[in-house]
């Protein structure tokens, strides 16, 4: 037995107030990243990586509610929704943008940075292959993905100087015990 639920319009539209409420939070954020950023400090932009995460979780939690609409009801949901996904994938990818710009090419970077950065790789290339698809053609506006391309140089750039979490792995491997297992069982005697 398949169990399916249907989404009310009121409780998508409720989900897609959430998502701006938060896209809204994030770039609140981001504009704190971005200056803490020009001064050495990352913290923040830990912060504003954390709400964009929650905004690309309502979105997918958003579109699965939109595609289990009846299609009678489901087009004025999914334009509405694909606009907002549009607009928010702009932002995020010009506020990013604008955060990694800020880094000055002296900068010095903390320990650990490239694995800071690395996965904001990955969020661009998920980005860049959700405006590649089929619905979302001739929509994107071409400055989303000059940004996008843009910010892919810049992280590249900042990873290849940035210094790595030191390796402990190369280290030599703890000595062996000098005792057999067998010894460690027999009763002490006095």
């Amino acid at each position: 037995m398949v169990w399916r639920r249907t989404h009310s319009r009121e409780g998508i539209r409720d989900l897609l107030s959430a998502v701006e409420s938060q896209a809204a939070k994030a770039l609140r954020l981001a504009e704190r990243a971005q200056r803490d950023i020009g001064r050495g400090r990352f913290a923040s932009f830990l912060d504003f990586r954390k709400q964009v995460e929650e905004v690309r979780a309502l979105l997918t939690l958003t579109e699965g509610r939109v595609k289990d609409v009846e299609d009678a009801k489901r087009s004025d949901l999914r334009a509405e929704f694909e606009r907002m996904d549009l607009f928010l994938m702009g932002m995020m990818a010009k506020t990013t943008r604008r955060c990694f710009a800020a880094l000055r090419d002296d900068q010095a970077l903390p320990i650990g940075a490239r694995e800071l950065f690395e996965p904001e790789l990955r969020v661009i290339e998920q980005t860049r292959d959700r405006l590649n698809r089929p619905h979302y053609e001739g929509r994107v506006p071409p400055e989303v993905l000059e940004d996008l391309a843009a910010t892919a140089e810049l992280i590249g750039r900042i990873i290849a100087r940035a210094p790595s979490l030191p390796d402990f792995s190369d280290s030599p491997s703890a000595p062996k015990p000098v005792k057999r297992l067998r010894t460690l069982s027999r009763a002490i005697r006095n």
